[in-house]
This record gives C-alpha cells, structure tokens and sequence, in this order.
C-alpha cells in the first residue's frame, strides 16, 4: 500500500488508477447508452478544479457529440467544508434550452450539487442530469437524484485525480485516503544494531516523531516540567528514574505533539512490565503498539561494533570487554524476553542488521511499508 504526504498529513491508497478507469467506462457506457438515439448535444458541464481529470477521461471514452462547459466554486477549506458555496468562475457558455450533464468528482452532503442545479436551471438550461466520479451516500441530504455514479465511497477525506487537500495533491493518479490511525512503532535491538542511525530514515520517511528515553529525559529536565524536576530530583540524588515518571514523560509527549503519523520509541519498553505499561496507555485512547521493528545481529558483530564505536567516539568505558559483554547480558536477560512477548501479541517484525546502511534501510522500508 503506497503511502503519501500532502502537508502536514499521511494519505494511503484507496482506490487505485485501473480501478478509476474501470469505473470511468461504466459510467461512459450509461451515458452512451441514454444518448446514442438522441438528436440532442449534451452539455459536459466541468466543476473546476476537481473534476478536470474525471472529466477530460470521461470525454475520451464518448462517441456521443457533445459540447464542454466549466464553472468554478468553492465550499472548503483546508480539509472541511464551509457550508457556504461561492462561485469563483462564471461559466464559459451558454446552457439556454440545452440538456446538462454536470460532471463532480465527489458528492458528499450535496450542499455544492443543490446550488450548481439551481443555477444551472436559472442559466435556462432544459434538462440537468448529475454525474460524479464519488459519490458519498451515507452524507447525502439531499433529494436531487444522482444519474450517474462512478463509485461510492466511505465519508473519508480523499486526495488524488483532481481532489486536493489545500491545494495539493490533484496530480496524483490514484485516490488516497487520510491515514488517521496514530502509529506506534518500537525500535528494538541489540546494543550496536545500528537503531540510532536507521532512526532518523524511519522519522523522516514515515512522519515519525522519535522518542529517545535518554533525551526525553534531558529535555524534560531542561524545560522544568512538573515530571522533568521530579527526575532531576532523583538523578541529583543517585537514585534511578523509576518506571512511572519516564512513562508519564512518554505520555505527556504522544498528547503533546502534532503533525505527525506516529511514534518511533527508542530505549522504551525494555522490559515486559514497561511494555505492559505502554499497552495501558494506548489503551486509554482505544489504541495499540502497530509493530516492533527489530534490528539483529550476532553478539560477536555487537562487540565488533561497540569497540568501533567507541573508538571512533572516544568512549573509553565502551572499549572494555568486561563492560561490553555486561552489555550484551544484561540485554539478553532482560530485554530480550520481549520478542516473545511481541511475537505473541503478532507484532513483532524481525530485520536482517548485517549489511550496508542502505541495505538494512531497505529491508526496514519494506517492512515499514505494509504499516
């Protein structure tokens, strides 16, 4: 399932571009079929912008004559409709005495399509048919019958073949659907697995805000909140920061934060009684962790790795055996019980670590993808 960014938000794809066309000659077939007898020229009255594409597609399948009108208005803003239609551009012809076909993209609470037939009627048209590309029964309010339906849909907010969210997104040849589930995805691996640099990849294709625990820490602390002081507190006194104050922190961040599709959490859960936690807390807003992305790797290429680290950083402490195979125990006594527990929820997806940046970035991406 392919997935864009239009702004500030994620779309997925709904309805792909075969699937458009497919619908696209049926409603030409109808249209035909109602004409081909008729001495009549209908008019293809074009709602500008959105239906450009639907319409210039549907004029191609028509052996029918017919003549092409356009008129532009406008009910939204941004992603919601105002309630208040308003004629931007006049129309490009005469409809007086002449049988119309308006062409929409998509028809939802039929407010746009009441105004277009009534001015369609005062402009002295004959007749007025309805065609739409979408159309969306469970909002229509309307009695205006609609003649010529493309494809029904659910009342999602669309992008893609003419619709547009502020402006963009028109240009895409399939139909795409606003992603609102709020992903959440956890980094897990051993030490030297390579999280901190395949992180930054995942935030910036996927949208992700990342939560490191380590920062999360340092930037409550900094800004003096009520949980940051509390930590300080204990760190000041050589105590561990317990479970509750880095899981309040945690919390208070996925209702803070705006703008993005999902989390990234780095260094959180590292245990079964924290992941636990986390599943109580998505629970509150009838969510759920979406995967555990797992990057592996033997434990000689984890000691290979910390000491090349450490080298190249300076990081004396993480050049000593003792410490690294500390390290690599203390990991796989207490953390590592959390594949299973994943792998039993169904949402474990295990990553290849070995291999270039780019490699290990790739099997990421194909994981990542199916979410």
């Amino acid at each position: 399932m392919d997935r864009i960014k239009v702004h500030d938000k994620t779309f997925k794809t709904l309805i792909t571009y075969d699937s458009l066309m497919e619908a696209i000659d049926r409603v030409a077939g109808r249209i035909e079929a109602d004409f081909k007898d008729s001495k009549e020229v209908p008019v293809l009255l074009c709602i500008l912008n959105g239906s450009i594409m639907f319409t210039a597609e549907l004029m191609k399948r028509l052996d029918i004559p017919v003549e092409l009108i356009s008129m532009k208005l406008s009910s939204y803003s941004g992603m919601k409709s105002t309630g208040k239609v308003r004629e931007v551009m006049g129309l490009t012809g005469s409809l007086e005495g002449k049988t119309v076909i308006v062409i929409e993209d998509i028809i939802d609470s039929g407010r746009t399509i009441e105004d277009i037939a009534r001015i369609v009627k005062e402009k002295g048209a004959k007749e007025t048919r309805i065609c739409t590309m979408l159309f969306k029964p469970a909002c229509y309010t309307k009695d205006i019958p609609i003649d010529y339906v493309g494809m029904e849909i659910e009342d999602d907010f669309i992008v893609g073949f003419g619709l547009d969210y502020d402006e963009l997104g028109r240009n895409r040849k399939d139909i795409y659907v606003l992603d609102k589930a709020m992903k959440y995805f956890i980094l897990f691996g051993p030490p030297g697995a390579g999280k901190g640099t395949q992180a930054t990849a995942m935030v910036e294709n996927y949208n992700l805000c990342h939560i490191s625990t380590g920062e999360l820490l340092r930037g409550e602390i900094a800004k003096g909140t009520e949980l940051g002081l509390k930590a300080k507190a204990l760190i000041d006194a050589g105590e561990l920061v317990p479970d509750e104050v880095v899981e309040g922190m945690i919390e208070n961040k996925f209702k803070t934060v705006t703008g993005v599709s999902g989390f990234l959490l780095d260094g959180f859960p590292r245990t079964i009684a924290q992941a636990q936690a986390l599943d109580a807390m998505l629970a509150k807003s009838q969510e759920e962790v979406t995967a555990c992305v797992s990057l592996m790797i033997p434990d000689e290429m984890i000691k290979e790795r910390i000491k090349h680290r450490a080298s190249v950083e300076g990081r004396a402490d993480d050049a000593n055996d003792e410490t690294i195979n500390n390290r690599i125990r203390t990991y796989h006594s207490k953390t590592e019980p959390l594949v299973e527990y994943y792998k039993n929820a169904g949402k474990y997806e295990e990553i290849d670590g070995i291999g270039t940046i780019d490699e290990v970035r790739g099997r990421i991406a194909d994981v990542m993808d199916k979410f």
